[in-house]
């Protein structure tokens, strides 16, 4: 069956602290702000998607290298945006690597070639469920990795016909931005997608929803 194991990974555990809900709000308020600011600076137009919590950019004449780019450098201008004070010295301690170093660009086909390698039974046009594309972060030591979606290569099927694109999946956030654009000469628009929750979710090692986050200091049962 696609998407099943073959093996089960040991448990990874977030490495983050639920926030306080004061401190939760301005962090986000932050992330929003700068992610406002960068999209601005580019002389793209921030708007809402259809989610809550997600983000969108729509224009067109780009091309698949600076989206690439516009969203690794944009990542990393957001990790940059938060401080000691805000998310805990260990958070950033944590995310210097991602701030340090590049993030590994990988082609979908070897995206899959590898999960498959360690135990996930994936074939060519099958989506990589969240655990997978966690066990992908892990391969590439913990940094954030975009799958390419690339012009005459496989594709999952869920990607529009005559698009391509990349994923951006982030340690502990899962996908924290989703970009794709017509192909060569064919008519469209670029649309890249931010996700405020996930991307909270990177920042703060944390791997379940915000909402459901316990409010820190409340008691808990059992």
């Amino acid at each position: 069956m696609p998407g099943t194991p073959l093996i089960r990974s040991g448990q990874f555990h977030a490495p983050g602290r639920p926030l306080p809900p004061q401190r939760l709000a301005e962090v986000r308020r932050v992330l929003g702000a700068e992610l406002q600011a960068l999209t601005a600076d580019h002389g793209l137009r921030l708007e809402s998607g259809r989610d809550p919590e997600e983000r969108l950019v729509r224009t067109t004449g780009l091309e698949l290298p600076w989206l690439c780019g516009f969203a690794e450098a944009g990542l990393k201008r957001l990790t940059r945006s938060l401080s000691a004070d805000l998310i805990g010295g260990a958070n950033v301690t944590r995310l210097d690597r991602t701030l340090t170093l590049a993030h590994p660009r990988l082609p979908y086909r070897r995206a899959v070639r590898i999960v498959s390698s360690r135990g996930w039974r994936l074939a060519l046009g099958d989506a990589l469920p969240p655990p997978a594309a966690a066990s992908l972060v892990r391969f590439c030591g913990h940094l954030p990795v975009q799958i390419l979606y690339l012009p005459g290569q496989p594709q999952p099927a869920s990607l529009a016909a005559g698009r391509q694109g990349f994923h951006y999946i982030a340690p502990w956030g899962g996908q924290v931005l989703a970009a794709d654009l017509p192909l060569p000469a064919a008519p469209g628009p670029a649309v890249c997608r931010f996700r405020l929750d996930r991307l909270l979710l990177a920042m703060l090692g944390l791997t379940a929803a915000p909402d459901a986050w316990p409010v820190a200091g409340a008691a808990t049962a059992g």
